[in-house]
């Protein structure tokens, strides 16, 4: 019985390599993960910044004095203009936001994807 004794050690030593190499990429991809996740949120908030400001910018511009001679009553023009932008506001809360975060999780893991596999 002629027994190589160094072979098991080089399978041993060859899936601990192996199990190395995969708890590394694994913690690649989640940190990968939590950066897509934390991008899309500061995107989001960036979005939603945005739309807020031009709601307070353009409510009272064009649109309200528009409205105000139309309905013959500038008051009445404002608050209809702010109900607009009101809405859009409401619109971007609830069904926006998540098509946005989803959007960028979805382009930042691609681009993390295809820098990943120039290498």
């Amino acid at each position: 019985m002629d027994v190589n004794k160094d072979e098991p050690f080089k399978a041993l030593k060859t899936q601990v390599l192996e199990y190395i190499e995969l708890k590394t990429e694994f913690a690649r991809l989640s940190v990968t993960e939590y950066v897509a996740k934390v991008a899309s949120y500061i995107f989001a908030a960036i979005v939603g910044i945005i739309i807020l400001s031009l709601v307070f910018l353009s409510l009272f511009i064009a649109l309200s004095f528009f409205i105000g001679q139309w309905v013959h009553s500038y008051g009445l023009g404002f608050l209809i203009s702010a109900g607009i932008y009101l809405l859009l506001l409401w619109y971007f809360a609830t069904i926006g936001r998540r098509q946005i975060r989803n959007y960028m999780i979805r382009k930042i893991l691609e681009q993390t994807d295809t820098d990943s596999t120039e290498e």
